[in-house]
This record gives C-alpha cells, structure tokens and sequence, in this order.
C-alpha cells in the first residue's frame, strides 16, 4: 500500500557560520587543516545552536544535556509546528509521532516534552529513535510507512532533530573530530505522513528497505567516553559504500520493478560520500544536485538531512508522476532505501493533459 509525504518542514538554530569563519576557528585547533585540501570545498554555511566561542570552551555532561534539551527542543517544535500547519493537521489529529535524534539522550525521550506544546493527544502512539544516527530520518519515514500499511487512516508526525555541534570537544585532536568539524551542522527536519490526497502535490512512499553491510560496526558512529561523545568516521566509509551500494540498489530496484530512478534523495554527508554514491550507482552529472546543495546551506545535519532534502523536493511541482530513490546511510554501516515518487495534484495532471490535448472550440 502507497502512503505519502503529505508537507515536509526544516529548521534552523539562529547562529550561522560561513566557511572562512569556521576555518578560521578550526584552525586553532587544527593545524593540519593547512595541508587538507579538500576543506574549503567541504566546509559551505553551517548553523550552530549556540555560539562558537560557547561551543568551544570544556563543558561537563549536565550542562551538556541541559544544552541539548533546550536547543534540540526548540528546533524540534519549530519543524514539527510548520510541518503539521503545512498539512492542515492540528496536535489531536496525530496518531504516531516518531522522533528521531542521536546527538543527546534523554529520559524521558524528547516526544515527551514537545507532547503538550503540540497539544498531541494523551493516547498518541510514540517511538523514539536514538541509535540509528545519520540513517534514522529515512528509518522513520520506513516507519511510518509500515505503520499506515496496518492502520491506513492515521497520520504520522515524523520529527528529526540534531545539534552534533555540542559533541565538539578541543582537547580531540583526531582526523575524526575535524573530518566531524567540516561536515556537521545543526538542523532539525519534520514531515507529516498518511494517506496520499490526491488533491495536493505530495511525495508518494511506495517501499523501503534496510540493509546492514557485514563487518562495518566500527566504521561509523559514537564512542561514549567520560568527556561526552566522540565521533567515529573511518576513512574507509567512501570505499565500502563504492563497493557495496551499487548490488544492495539493483536489488531493491528489482524487486519493485523500478527503473532507473527519475530523482534521487541522498543523505547530504559530504562530497566524498556522493562522490562514492556517484561511482557506485554510475550517476548521470547532476544527479545529486539537490544533496549537493542542501549540504553546501547547512552541512550534514546527520538524521535531519533528509528532510531538508524532501522539502526541496516537495516545492518542486512535477508535472507528472515521477519515480525516485532515497538513499540513506547511518551506522552499522545501514543502508536505508525508500522508492519515492513526486505525485502532481489531480489538478495540475488534468491541466497538463489539457495543454497536450486541447478541446475544440
């Protein structure tokens, strides 16, 4: 059973940093930036919830998680409230809400706290995902789906929210730290998921799958040490997905019977991330425009970065279905794949077909 994306929302924490600010404050802790040729490509506009100066100064796991809190909360509710106004739903209307973050941990998990802003109901369906990472945004969306394939009249909020800018820690000097430093940004996505209107412009969810690579555990993720988390970007991640992406697609292509997709939704990680997708899936030039550009305006917003991706999507009208893919990719390594497709408003179809077939008059 087809469900749909029915609006999709982003927000933005209010401190942005252009990429000759950023490097001008990495490299006082970073001094083999000078030698990484690749960091003015990979650094474009980031957005931080807090300002640099604060970010930078040694801080204890309390303060930290008051931090995360706050700031995660604020930019959660932000997205969920545009996304909801955006499909016309109000907090009562919600059956399932999925929140989604791995840059802080909270118990109770942050739906709780966002439950009476939103005035969800006291019976809503909650599930909180912590440990899926950069992959969880299209998880939750896979979620959703399977969700409404049993209780086809609900409407899913799906809420996306990171702040990886409060994991910076000055004392690692690691190429993980700086590899972290030059990608991330915070950023929180929302969306509202159900059944397709065939009234509004909306992205159809057809099917989704997972796909874990064998022997990549330590490849991509989190180490919890005294000090906070500490990311984990092994420089091998570029490799293994050029070798291993390209079968676990033409799998999941095939048995959907879909074609060559007409658009991709690829997680934005980075350059030599869609590098690699590029290579693997042998990608026609300008195939990843959109992730292209959505990490250049706000960096990789870990399990929020797809939502910034659909949301361009959704504001460009098709004017006839067209068939997608969205790719995620998180730790363990997991592969998330979602068959999308832009669906026109009846409307907009019947006026495409009028402009091809005029009446006689």
């Amino acid at each position: 059973m087809a469900t749909a994306i029915l609006s999709v929302a982003t927000a933005l924490p209010a401190h942005r940093l252009d990429a000759a600010d950023a490097l001008a404050h990495l490299r006082r802790f970073f001094p083999q930036l000078e030698k990484l040729e690749e960091a003015d490509a990979t650094l474009g506009t980031r957005y931080t919830c807090e300002p640099v100066d604060r970010l930078l100064a040694p801080r204890g796991l309390t303060d930290l998680r008051e931090a995360y809190l706050r700031h995660a909360g604020r930019l959660a509710l932000a997205s969920a409230r545009k996304a909801m106004e955006r499909a016309g739903v109000g907090g009562r209307d919600i059956d399932l809400v999925i929140t989604v973050s791995c840059t802080g941990y909270l118990v109770p998990s942050l739906d709780v706290y966002m439950a009476a802003e939103l005035e969800l109901r006291p019976d809503v369906l909650r599930l909180p995902i912590t440990e899926l990472g950069c992959s969880a945004g299209a998880a939750a969306v896979a979620a959703a789906h399977r969700h409404l394939a049993g209780y086809p009249d609900d409407r899913v909020l799906v809420v996306a929210v990171e702040v990886p800018s409060l994991s910076f820690h000055s004392s690692d000097r690691s190429v993980d730290n700086l590899t972290a430093c030059l990608v991330f940004g915070d950023g929180a996505g929302a969306a509202v998921v159900g059944r397709p209107d065939p009234g509004t412009d909306h992205l159809e969810v057809v099917r989704a799958a997972s796909y874990l690579i064998p022997g990549t555990a330590g490849v991509l993720g989190f180490d919890l040490r005294d000090s906070g988390f500490h990311v984990v970007l092994d420089r091998r991640l570029p490799r293994i997905l050029a070798q291993e992406l390209r079968p676990v697609v033409d799998r999941f292509l095939d048995a959907g019977e879909l074609g060559a997709p007409a658009f991709y939704a690829v997680h934005a990680a980075g350059p030599r991330i869609f590098g690699a997708v590029e290579s693997a899936l042998a990608l026609p030039s300008g195939a990843l425009d959109v992730s292209r550009q959505v990490f250049a305006e706000t960096g990789n917003t870990s399990s929020a970065a797809i939502f910034f991706t659909l949301e361009k999507l959704l504001f460009r009208p098709a004017a006839r279905r067209e068939e997608g893919l969205g790719i995620g990719i998180g730790p363990g390594v997991t592969l998330e794949l979602i068959h999308l497709a832009r669906v026109p408003s009846a409307g907009r179809l019947q006026n495409v077909a009028g402009s091809l077939f005029p009446q006689e008059v």
